[in-house]
């Protein structure tokens, strides 16, 4: 277990700097015509806020496109769908938890006046066959869904493989249970996960559950090759663009039993090229 962990440790150095790198470098231009869309109420603007970093990361790490490409948004708000639009892609379309079969047509518009519309399929990302061709998108967009999934997410990865073309590109974001947060979290006898909180307090919550199962980065990247995928980008990095030193005193102890301090920010990125088929339907180490 030791080797095979260090083999880990040392593959993710090779592909993102260590744990306290940069604070994140927020592009002004861009980051304005992301909260441009994201201001149709106090909500949208204060999540937009928080995930900014995030939002940017996602739009860094989204590759460009050509007039005929094809992209998807899944769990779109429509926060940084304009802003992916902007990337070249000759159509851009969004998914949401509903009934398969229903489509949505939906307009958002910025502050300055720019009005952005796009489809947004509705279906189970975790249950139904997903309503578009095989090979038909150039990249998927797939950021905090991973999490909610309950019961099967590796139904999610085996029809992302079927609807990107060949040397497609699976773009994803989660939280990473493995971030300094969580560790010391754990260390002061607390949970370590992001949303944990059960919601029937409030009638329940069908269109977004609590997070049923969060990852570490070597599970996403395990994940991503199970599912057809070899992984081209695996980092981290927080959500918002202040990085906070809160946790750092558990760095001493991550450190004192030799683990490092690599792949320790909040959420975890990945960028995953599609290579072939579905290799393994029912991981062993995510099904019992």
């Amino acid at each position: 277990m030791t080797r095979l962990f260090g083999r880990f440790k040392r593959k993710w150095r090779r592909l993102t700097p260590s744990f306290r790198g940069l604070q994140p470098v927020a592009d002004p231009e861009t980051s304005a015509y992301i909260l441009g869309f994201s201001s149709q109420s106090p909500e949208a603007r204060s999540y937009a806020e928080t995930h900014l970093a995030r939002f940017l990361k996602t739009i860094e790490i989204t590759p460009t496109a050509q007039e005929d490409d094809r992209l998807l948004e899944m769990g779109a708000y429509l926060q940084i769908t304009p802003a992916l639009k902007r990337l070249g892609y000759g159509e851009v379309r969004g998914c949401y938890l509903g009934q398969l079969g229903e489509t949505h047509a939906k307009t958002v518009t910025s502050t300055t006046g720019e009005v952005f519309s796009c489809e947004v399929d509705l279906f189970d990302a975790e249950k139904d066959i997903y309503p578009y061709p095989d090979a038909h998108f150039a990249t998927v967009v797939c950021c905090e869904l991973l999490e909610h999934l309950a019961e099967d997410p590796m139904h999610l990865m085996s029809e992302v493989n079927l609807i990107l073309r060949p040397g497609g590109t699976l773009v994803l974001s989660t939280p990473n249970i493995c971030a300094l947060r969580a560790v010391a979290a754990v260390l002061l006898g607390g949970h370590p996960g992001l949303y944990t909180q059960y919601t029937a307090r409030k009638g329940g919550n069908a269109i977004e559950p609590r997070h049923a199962r969060e990852y570490t980065p070597s599970e996403m990247e395990q994940l991503f090759e199970a599912a057809g995928f070899q992984t081209h980008d695996l980092q981290t990095g927080p959500y918002g663009l202040q990085q906070t030193t809160a946790h750092d005193w558990a760095l001493e102890a991550i450190e004192h039993v030799g683990c490092g301090a690599d792949l320790r920010d909040d959420v975890i990125h990945i960028v995953g090229i599609k290579s072939g088929v579905l290799k393994e339907r029912y991981p062993t180490w995510l099904y019992a």
